[in-house]
């Protein structure tokens, strides 16, 4: 028994936010019944693809968002194709909405009226801007909301460029940020009655760098890039002989180890006994560093450093994550087949939760395939209905 079992969620538009948030609900037990157009979710032909790009239904991306979901695919511009998707809202217990603002409104579909016919439902949208502002139609990037968010300004090297995140980080954590907002409205929805909730992604974005506006707000002064000179023994990862690693100074017994560690005598010498003489001869210090490091396995570099009992970081790439015995030693990972794609390595139970651990189970849909199963079994619509629905374009 999963704590979603009994809870029926529509999916609408095509996201990384809401696809995912929809992704953590259905590993929950949650039924989530993806609203597809005749054409399908955009993300479908997102490469890369695992077999080749004609097939949209193998895009990585759209693989890994959509597992443990049934799809229905229905003509958006066709009244009866509305009238299911209302006819879904008033059984529902919540919709993810991530099309464009405004869109579903052209379309006939208006909250109020859905909350007016559903009065528990639960409705989310997960926009770049919001609902609502000046900014509200603007066409977006993920480099657009970072910039706008305010991550850019603080990212990066002190005289470099201001820098992204090198995935769509934000559109994940807006996911999450819908989760939650979405169940929490779900727990109060029998007291209270159902609602509607805003999520912005740039808002989000905002949110997750509170140190930054604090530091403004409470002394004037704007947080920048930086330090100029990078922490050799901080939070930076410098180049070793196959990947990148980093030491941190944490006792003030640390640097002395981290000589004996690394086995660079010139290490020990007066200069560089104290902070202020490393920051004084930064430029010597970090090339003794950074030529031993070349000399260094990353792994042997990591494994044995904390044998010193010294605080090691390492970078992982994709495949080391999914070799990693940390995450293998915590059932992290979870093989799924998906169609004729069989044993794909999917992330399992994010949320954590220890007795209904979520963990799925079913891959992600083919486009439609779930038409007729959702017709018959939420809407009781007869076989010869659906028939004369697909014959005419209604549904695919």
């Amino acid at each position: 028994m999963l704590p979603l079992n009994d809870v029926l969620i529509l999916e609408i538009g095509s996201s990384i936010s809401g696809s995912y948030c929809c992704k953590i609900l259905a590993d929950y037990g949650a039924n989530i019944v993806k609203i597809e157009t005749i054409d399908g979710d955009s993300i479908r032909n997102e490469e890369p693809f695992i077999t080749d790009s004609s097939n949209d239904d193998h895009s990585t991306l759209f693989l890994s968002l959509n597992t443990g979901k049934k799809s229905i695919s229905v003509d958006f511009d066709n009244e009866k194709s509305i009238d299911i998707i209302v006819q879904l809202a008033q059984k529902a217990d919540v919709i993810i909405d991530g099309t464009t603002p405004g869109f579903l409104e052209t379309k006939g579909l208006i909250f109020s009226d859905l909350l007016e016919r559903n009065p528990s439902l639960v409705i989310t949208s997960i926009t770049p801007y919001g609902q609502s502002g000046p900014n509200s139609n603007w066409e977006w990037s993920q480099i657009s909301l970072e910039a706008f968010g305010g991550n850019m300004y603080v990212s990066g090297d002190y005289d470099g460029e201001p820098m992204s995140f090198g995935v769509p980080l934000f559109q994940y954590v807006a996911g999450q940020v819908a989760l939650s907002s979405t169940m929490m409205a779900l727990l109060c929805a029998d007291r209270i009655g159902g609602q509607y909730i805003d999520v912005s992604i740039a808002e989000v974005v905002t949110s997750c760098i509170p140190y930054a506006l604090q530091y403004y707000t409470y002394t004037g002064a704007v947080w920048g890039r930086g330090p100029k000179d990078r922490l050799l023994f901080g939070v930076d990862l410098w180049p070793a002989s196959n990947g990148h690693v980093g030491l941190s100074v944490i006792r003030s017994t640390d640097f002395e180890e981290i000589a004996a560690f690394l086995g660079v005598p010139e290490m020990y010498e007066e200069k560089f006994s104290t902070p202020q003489g490393r920051e004084e001869n930064y430029e010597e210090l970090k090339s003794l560093y950074l030529n031993r490091l070349q000399e260094i396995d990353k792994d042997d570099f990591f494994h044995e450093a904390h044998a010193w009992r010294l605080m090691a970081s390492r970078e992982l790439n994709p495949k080391e994550l999914l070799q990693c015995e940390q995450l293998i030693e915590r059932n992290y990972f979870t093989n799924i087949d998906h169609g004729t794609l069989s044993g794909l390595p999917h992330v399992s139970n994010v949320l954590g939760l220890n007795t209904t651990k979520g963990i799925p189970t079913e891959g992600s849909p083919s486009l439609g395939q779930h038409s007729e199963y959702i017709l018959s079994t939420i809407l009781n619509f007869e076989s010869d209905v659906i028939r004369d629905m697909k014959d005419k374009g209604v549904i695919k």
